[in-house]
């Protein structure tokens, strides 16, 4: 897998996802290889960046709910911040984080998350730097240490985004 989101940003997509964009999104739209989201040639704005990422997060809900054999009510934990307690949500999580590409060779995949991180908040260069200052510190403390853990980065991941994001007020209040 290539690289592209962090948990900051899965945090981030996941509370977008909870909200209620109202800019349609283009059939016809893509991806650049760059950070930012074009249509046509033309960049599109913050709200057709949310939805994007909205419909991103709920394929992968979807794809990973099925996968980890979970219910629809404990697939919620992906738009909240709570912790994975059972094998099966970190499993769900860490799915969610190799479909956003945030896991890689089973590690933290600092390049992605700096990307999504990039896209997400390009235009927004306080929020950025908060979502890059989360980043720094999950590289360092997202490291599977038991190899019998199944699907530990999930729960790491999970972690250190709660933990971190409170401590810079990167999570919007309720």
């Amino acid at each position: 897998m290539n690289s592209i989101i962090v948990l900051c940003l899965v945090a981030s997509a996941v509370t977008l996802s909870q909200g209620n964009p109202t800019t349609p999104n283009p059939s016809t739209s893509h991806v650049s290889s760059s950070a930012g989201i074009t249509v046509s040639g033309v960049s599109k704005s913050p709200e057709e960046i949310k939805l994007k990422i909205k419909e991103q997060v709920a394929t992968l809900t979807g794809a990973c709910k099925t996968q980890t054999k979970l219910t629809g009510e404990q697939a919620k934990i992906v738009a909240s911040q709570a912790i994975p307690k059972t094998e099966a949500e970190k499993c769900f999580l860490e799915c969610i984080y190799q479909g956003l590409q945030l896991t890689k060779d089973g590690k933290f995949n600092e390049p992605a998350a700096r990307a999504w991180a990039q896209k997400r908040f390009g235009n927004a260069p306080e929020d950025l730097q908060k979502a890059n200052t989360m980043i720094d510190i999950c590289v360092k403390e997202v490291v599977v240490k038991d190899e019998n853990e199944k699907c530990a980065l999930g729960r790491l991941i999970r972690e250190c985004f709660v933990k971190n994001g409170a401590k810079i007020n990167f999570f919007p209040k309720p």
